[in-house]
């Protein structure tokens, strides 16, 4: 089990405990099965676990051709420093307004 993440060991823990505590117990003692297994998910999803559709991982390789060309795309990025630019310029000057 020393392959699992941190919070799976623990959750195993949790149901391998419960379970010990189950089957120790008595028969007229012992508590019914599904009420069992819903107070065991209720302590699964208080610590913040939900249920999550099943999805294939990303695939992630390495990056495809060299990325941006900074001569092809050197308007835009003119373009978007200056709108960053009058941005921070504007916000500045609101600041300054608002202040007594």
């Amino acid at each position: 089990m020393s392959d699992l993440d941190k919070a799976t060991r623990e959750a195993v823990a949790a149901l391998v405990y419960r379970l010990r505590q189950r089957d120790e117990a008595s028969g007229e003692d012992r508590p019914d099965v599904e009420p069992f297994a819903q107070e065991y998910i209720l302590a699964l999803r208080l610590r913040g676990w939900r249920p999550t559709p099943a999805q294939a991982p990303i695939s992630w390789g390495p990056p495809v051709g060299r990325g941006v060309d900074p001569e092809r795309h050197a308007d835009e990025l003119e373009a978007a420093r200056e709108a960053c630019a009058a941005a921070a310029s504007r916000l500045k000057a609101d600041e300054n307004a608002s202040t007594p």
